[in-house]
């Protein structure tokens, strides 16, 4: 009984875990993506809506390709001088969620 209580426990605890964004990728976002994706500006696709799901389509190396080369109107790397391609992987999987 205490086994499976810890196992139930822990497999939640792990699913909130991985489902939770880091206070660095909200940061990241709300310095250097907000203005553009928060209202969907010059035909950015909108945070945390469905016009993610063509980008998410085509796969994660592509839409990673067009945040670090550019794309459209936005500029390479989004403006993010500081961003690595976890923190682009990051930022791409928490705008693309729908909340």
């Amino acid at each position: 009984m205490i086994r499976s209580t810890v196992l139930a426990v822990a497999l939640l605890c792990g699913a909130n875990t991985a489902s939770a964004v880091d206070d660095y990728t909200v940061e990241l976002y709300e310095i250097y993506c907000t203005a553009c994706h928060g209202v969907g500006l010059s035909g950015a696709p909108l945070a945390f809506s469905d016009e993610w799901q063509d980008r998410l389509d085509k796969g994660m190396d592509v839409l990673i390709s067009h945040t670090i080369n550019g794309i459209g109107n936005m500029p390479a790397m989004g403006t993010c001088g500081e961003c690595n391609e976890d923190d682009l992987r990051d930022l791409i999987q928490y705008m693309a969620k729908e909340q």
